[in-house]
């Protein structure tokens, strides 16, 4: 059975007269006929009642109608979808990234979907590290990172800066003091921070914070993410630098965070794709970002 003879049965079974089928399909009756007729043996059921007079559906021409309009339907819905997956229009996105996932990201995510609703979005926290060779490997589509990005496989785009911030305990005795606070002040203070392996970018920027500031910090303990380094310093373990971005996404209750004096360093975050591997729905992605960071710019140029 091909998707012709449902045609063919459709358009037979909606004039119930072979002529005006015949003229519909814009073929000649005779091969209709014949065709129906092949129809009704390939499956061994009755499907017409044919007299000189009339035509009219069999009880099991009047499923068989029903299951043929769903069959098409089916098909239609495959080509659909088909051709949006090859679009990058649909499909599963596989999204990383690390630290936090902050407003702007959160709001270029969702820009996305509402362009193409039927694009699924995992989202997926892991350390820069571990993204670039995801990203290598082909296992995410994009990545959200921190420098450096050295493969030359790799395409990407500053999405934002950040500066650092302390965070320290509730119970800190710089918590309570007005104002910024000199690195220095810290220079005996046990630091958490994130293993060097997983985030060097920003290992590298907050060792650099602190000997600019004429200290090197006592790194007291190593943890994995920003809300596990975050709780430590909630407790008591230490105290760490972190981005002004993640301090207001994770505005812990047990935890005072303080502007540093002097220092103009910041994080830089970049969207990071691999360009050797061929992905409509990376590309589409890709120009969703390039589009809204367009359009950022449009708006801050207005307002200049």
């Amino acid at each position: 059975m091909e998707l012709r003879h449902l045609h063919y049965f459709i358009a037979v079974a909606e004039e119930l007269h072979f002529g005006n089928a015949a003229k519909r399909l814009n073929i000649s009756q005779p091969p209709l006929s014949q065709q129906i007729i092949q129809l009704e043996k390939e499956m061994d059921v009755k499907l017409f009642n044919r007299n000189n007079r009339s035509v009219e559906l069999t009880k099991a021409g009047m499923h068989f109608l029903t299951r043929a309009y769903e069959i098409l339907a089916k098909v239609e819905t495959s080509i659909d979808d088909t051709r949006n997956i090859h679009a990058g229009k649909a499909g599963v996105l596989n999204v990383a990234f690390t630290g936090s996932l902050n407003s702007s990201l959160i709001q270029l995510i969702h820009t996305h979907r509402t362009q193409y609703p039927d694009v699924k979005v995992t989202l997926h926290p892991m350390s820069s590290t571990d993204q670039l060779k995801a990203l290598a490997d082909n296992e995410i589509h994009i990545g959200f990172i921190c420098p450096p990005i050295i493969n030359p496989a790799l395409s990407f785009q500053l999405i934002y800066s950040s500066p650092f911030v302390a965070a320290l305990p509730k119970d800190h005795p710089l918590a309570a003091v007005p104002g910024p606070i000199d690195i220095k002040d810290l220079k005996n203070e046990p630091f958490i921070m994130a293993p060097r392996r997983l985030e060097p970018g920003y290992y590298d920027t907050i060792i650099s914070i602190c000997l600019s500031g004429g200290m090197s910090p006592i790194i007291q303990q190593e943890a994995e993410g920003v809300t596990h380094i975050l709780s430590l310093v909630s407790a008591g373990i230490g105290v760490t630098l972190v981005t002004e971005s993640a301090q207001l996404e994770y505005p812990k209750s047990g935890i005072v965070y303080k502007p540093l004096k002097y220092n103009k360093q910041q994080m830089d975050l970049y969207i990071a794709w691999n360009h050797t591997a061929s992905s409509p729905i990376t590309d589409t992605f890709v120009q969703t970002m390039k589009n809204s960071l367009s359009a950022e710019h449009e708006e801050i140029s207005s307002i200049i």
